[in-house]
């Protein structure tokens, strides 16, 4: 498990890409989820999961709905208090 307070983007990035069944390069902050990388609801929903497993939060609905790319995502983390860097 990542440390809750600080997190390698590198780690999401590759968190993502194993549930999107996708390249790591692909991700980048502003490929979106469903038109760029193709991922359906499913995958969707799992990558909020993992996310909320492995950082140790708990993302509201909203916050679930509203990531649209990889950027919303570091954005949500960041938001929660949780360092993400490089």
């Amino acid at each position: 498990m990542a440390h809750r307070d600080a997190v390698s983007a590198a780690v999401l990035r590759n968190l993502a890409a194993e549930i999107f069944e996708v390249s790591p390069d692909e991700i980048t902050e502003r490929a979106a989820f469903y038109e760029d990388l193709g991922i359906d609801s499913v995958q969707k929903v799992e990558f909020v999961v993992r996310v909320e497993r492995q950082f140790g939060v708990r993302l509201t609905d909203e916050e679930a709905a509203g990531l649209q790319d990889f950027g919303d995502a570091l954005t949500v983390l960041r938001n929660r208090g949780i360092s993400v860097g490089p």
